[in-house]
């Protein structure tokens, strides 16, 4: 699958969505490229979570029509990595919006960008879709440590536990995520990409 399922990116593009009050589904597309194993996976992890997640193919057709469905009457915004095939998708269910596709980089086995402004088109049926620019790295900004666990859906049942409401879930006694994720009850794949953002929010951020 190129570019490779990314699950850390995929976590700051949560995070980002999360803080941000938006309504987040997971699609995984170019499952035909992919071990069906690992899609599986990950798929069950997120779903596990709360996320509705879709696995898709533009080649095989793959869950095609039901994420179809769920567009309908809504206004969807289509946001991801650079060359994970969100103009393909979109050519496929509004070919008349005849979107500009990409390819991977041969140099950088990454997405190229095609699409290079983000417009709400209507598509009919009450429904609007926004495709945006791919992007390569994503930081979530204007978050404070403090407030980060809130963003990790799976967090919310532990974190009253905490000893102190100020917790970061990082290194304090008595934190209630620590001893969830050593007893499996929260991913330690999703707590290593806790950390990972937990590090790189600014410390002297203004608010």
């Amino acid at each position: 699958m190129e570019p490779d399922f990314n699950n850390k990116t995929l976590d700051r593009f949560l995070v980002a969505c999360e803080s941000a009050h938006i309504k987040t589904n997971i699609v995984i597309n170019k499952t035909d490229l992919a071990e069906e194993s690992s899609v599986k996976a990950w798929a069950d992890l997120y779903k596990k979570i709360g996320y509705k997640v879709f696995l898709t193919s533009a080649i095989d057709s793959t869950g095609l029509d039901y994420l179809f469905k769920s567009l309908k009457g809504k206004k969807n915004l289509f946001w991801g990595q650079s060359g994970v095939g969100k103009s393909s998708l979109l050519n496929l269910f509004y070919p008349d919006l005849n979107l500009k596709v990409g390819e991977i980089s041969n140099y950088t086995l990454k997405g190229t960008h095609t699409t290079s402004t983000s417009v709400m088109i209507f598509v009919g049926d009450d429904t609007y879709i926004i495709d945006t620019p791919g992007v390569r790295e994503i930081d979530p900004f204007g978050i404070r440590k403090e407030d980060l666990g809130h963003y990790f859906k799976e967090f919310d049942k532990f974190m009253k536990d905490c000893r102190f409401n100020t917790c970061t879930h990082h290194h304090e006694p008595g934190c209630a995520v620590i001893n969830a994720v050593e007893n499996d009850d929260i991913s330690a794949e999703r707590y290593d990409s806790y950390l990972r953002i937990l590090d790189t929010v600014e410390k002297d951020m203004n608010f």
